[in-house]
């Protein structure tokens, strides 16, 4: 590997990680406007539909080595459970919790990575990996006591419930990460992400005519439009693809390293921007948390 692809390679994978760190920020933003959850889920992957749909057109198989029906299915779970599951049960969250506490919870879904592969693969794990997989949850928990602390206005059956709806974000893109893994053996990493996201995208629609009344999005401000644009293009298709293709140059263990200024800036843009205060405690835990999953993904 040469240096300049190397270079490129870290910049893409820490660009993508402060994109991704500033998305539960805006959020919470436009939650403020009036959007709801569904509102605001459905207009994010409409608007990034049109990008994922020239890319799949341009990545799609030609030839006679095209991907299996089963793998295709495996494409679409995939992107359902990382993008639709997971995006609505954090977006739920975040209606509860701060953004610091969020963000530091699906920074733990590596731990589900290992356990669901050890489980899947019939693998043993090694005591240090289950020592760190313990680890980030002690540096959880001392983040979560300070969330509480900071936020005595917020009961703490609210902040769990919002945290258990995070945690379950994180699991289901832990789902999402490994059948990534398996289906990028097959098919290039645009092509999935493409197919994923459209996936999700087909069930959010149907989750919102379901449940929701299409009218009501007529009734939201044109700054929420405006918004979910920006965070539909720059904060979730630009560090998607900034992700890919940084890891495909470094490697997912670098890239997980250097991911790690993503939860640190997600603090820091916090108690900016919506004036989150940061505490001794709370660095402490998101420290813990740090140390042990980069033990993990160097694992």
């Amino acid at each position: 590997m040469n240096t300049k692809s190397s270079t490129t390679g870290a910049l893409l994978v820490a660009t993508s990680a402060l994109l991704f760190a500033c998305k539960g920020t805006l959020i919470k933003y436009i939650y403020t406007l009036g959007a709801g959850v569904t509102d605001l889920m459905v207009l994010r992957l409409w608007f990034s539909v049109p990008v994922y749909l020239w890319v799949a057109m341009r990545h799609w198989p030609r030839g006679e080595v095209r991907p299996a029906r089963s793998e295709w299915l495996g494409v679409i779970v995939s992107g359902v459970c990382g993008y639709y599951v997971a995006s609505y049960f954090d977006m739920m969250g975040l209606e509860l919790i701060s953004v610091g506490l969020e963000r530091i919870i699906l920074y733990t879904y590596p731990a589900f990575v290992v356990l669901f592969s050890a489980w899947l693969f019939k693998r043993t794990l090694s005591p240090s990996l289950l020592f760190y997989i313990a680890l980030s949850y002690v540096g959880l928990f001392l983040v979560f006591y300070a969330d509480i602390r900071l936020q005595p206005q917020t009961s703490i059956g609210a902040t769990i419930k919002g945290s258990l709806f995070v945690l379950v974000s994180a699991i289901t893109f832990a789902v999402y990460v490994i059948g990534g893994e398996r289906s990028m053996r097959v098919m290039s990493s645009a092509m999935f992400t493409a197919v994923a996201m459209l996936s999700a995208a087909a069930m959010m629609t149907a989750h919102y005519l379901m449940f929701e009344s299409p009218a009501q999005l007529l009734t939201l401000p044109a700054s929420v439009y405006a918004w979910c644009v920006l965070l539909a293009i720059v904060f979730t298709v630009m560090p998607a693809f900034m992700l890919s293709a940084g890891i495909r140059r470094v490697g997912s263990a670098k890239a997980g390293g250097i991911g790690m200024v993503g939860p640190l800036a997600t603090l820091l843009i916090a108690a900016l921007i919506l004036d989150e205060q940061v505490t001794l405690l709370q660095m402490a835990g998101f420290m813990v948390v740090v140390v042990a999953i980069h033990r993990l993904h160097r694992a």
